[in-house]
């Protein structure tokens, strides 16, 4: 089990990146800096290394095969300070004048510059026919420059990273503002109670957070709702058999009764008994279809022929309320046909039902590459348009005095859209003067990509109308 010593912090991790990424912004700023000044002040040192031998070149003359050099006075004052020296070679490498120190046997006098033992050293050739002035400085004052910038540019990224310190105060502030808003309101929470998240109050990094919790909400209230209205219209449905049962069994317990009686209440309890196990499988059947839990057998299937055997089954029914029932289409899909069955014939069963007698009843299929549409509509007085949406509902009925005459448990069409959202499709109603149509649209191929098949073998959905 996770303990408060094991809990990631998001503060603790930006403070610690953002040190290490000051540490090393600062330490990449200070070796580019440093790589930098060496070059730019070793560039300058070569060119002032260039700019003096070029003036003792310039101030050498040779009298009678004896070379005299007037050296420049800031070049004489650096001599003087031991900060330079210089020679003048002949072709052959002899040294003619200056105080350089012995060449390398295996180096050549040519011009350029190179460093050498810790100097850098320029080679300028001379006026004089086949002499080359060397003039050379010690590298150690650029190096020691070069290690204090490094030294103070280190301690600057030591620095920075430190000063991470309080980026941690400040981002906990600043995640405190907007956590605690959301915190506040999630407390706040509960049963009927409207509370949402201000996400104008937010910062933009938490505004979709807030945005999904808030949905989260209406979700957890609209499904509060719809179970507390299931309770209610539950009880209110499972009142009157009960209450009947009961009443028989006391009225035939209260005195000795006749066979005749005896069988009469018998019967009455076994009708409400088997009404009470009709209702109590469909709403477990609905409870399942509604959480997922009775995924869908996909597999290929003609609508038409599914069709045809809903409407052979819904003759016992038509036929009596002279009902004619007549389809038309067809298509093929993917999808459960047990539950695709059950749609349709509770569609059809409704449709016959609230129907005028001698009235008309058309099915209508429509196949596509993508989806297929299956449209049920009726020759019956129709329902108000301000509830027609309300159709689908848990135990909504339009006349429950009718629908108490033509039997059922007001949940077939809740039902239906269970499977019609289970299979990803869509349901409608209109409704007018001259009947009522739903409209079936669904999926022509199945959701679950390679199988035809989401459910083991020999374990089929089984949902009663």
């Amino acid at each position: 089990m996770a303990t408060s010593s094991t809990r990631r912090s998001v503060v603790r991790r930006l403070s610690a990146r953002a040190a290490v990424w000051a540490g090393v912004l600062g330490l990449t700023l200070a070796s580019v800096a440093v790589w930098q000044y060496w070059r730019v002040s070793r560039q300058a040192l070569d060119g002032r290394l260039v700019e003096d031998g070029q003036a003792i070149a310039h101030a050498i003359t040779a009298i009678d095969d004896v070379l005299e050099v007037e050296l420049p006075a800031e070049f004489r004052a650096a001599l003087a300070a031991g900060a330079s020296y210089y020679g003048i070679y002949d072709a052959e490498r002899r040294l003619l004048d200056g105080d350089a120190p012995p060449l390398p046997a295996r180096d050549a006098i040519r011009p350029g510059v190179r460093s050498v033992a810790g100097y850098r050293e320029a080679f300028v050739a001379a006026a004089a026919p086949g002499a080359v002035v060397r003039v050379g400085r010690p590298l150690a004052p650029l190096h020691g420059d070069v290690r204090r910038l490094a030294a103070s540019m280190l301690l600057a990224s030591l620095v920075a990273a430190f000063l991470a310190a309080p980026l941690t105060v400040w981002l906990r502030r600043e995640l405190a503002r907007s956590v605690s808003r959301i915190e506040v309101t999630a407390r706040a929470l509960s049963p009927g109670q409207p509370a949402r998240i201000d996400v104008t109050q937010l910062d933009e990094e938490f505004a979709g957070v807030a945005s999904r919790l808030n949905d989260a909400f209406d979700r957890l209230e609209r499904a509060l709702a719809r179970e507390q209205q299931l309770t209610a219209d539950a009880s209110h449905e499972l009142r009157t058999p009960v209450a009947t049962i009961v009443t028989e069994t006391e009225w035939a317990l209260a005195q000795p009764r006749s066979e005749r009686d005896y069988r009469r209440t018998i019967e009455v309890c076994a009708r409400q008994g088997r009404r009470l196990k009709e209702l109590v499988e469909t709403l477990l059947a609905l409870a399942r279809l509604e959480a997922g839990a009775l995924e869908p057998c996909w597999e290929p299937l003609h609508l038409d022929a599914v069709v045809a055997g809903a409407v052979a089954d819904l003759q016992p029914l038509a036929e009596p309320r002279g009902v004619a029932v007549q389809w038309a289409g067809r298509a093929e899909m993917q999808g459960d046909r047990v539950q695709i069955g059950i749609l349709l014939s509770n569609l059809l069963s409704n449709a016959v039902r609230y129907n005028r007698p001698g009235g008309e009843v058309r099915v209508a299929i429509e196949g596509g590459d993508a989806t297929v549409t299956v449209a049920v509509s009726d020759t019956g007085p129709g329902l108000d348009a301000a509830v027609a949406d309300r159709v689908f509902d848990r135990f909504w009925r339009a006349s429950p005095s009718r629908a108490a005459h033509e039997g059922g448990t007001g949940l077939g069409l809740a039902i239906s859209k269970a499977i019609v959202d289970a299979h990803g499709g869509t349901i409608t109603c209109s409704t007018g003067a001259e009947g009522t149509t739903f409209v079936v649209t669904l999926p022509a191929r199945s959701r679950a990509t390679g199988r035809t098949d989401s459910r083991p073998r020999g374990a089929p959905a089984r949902v009663r109308p």
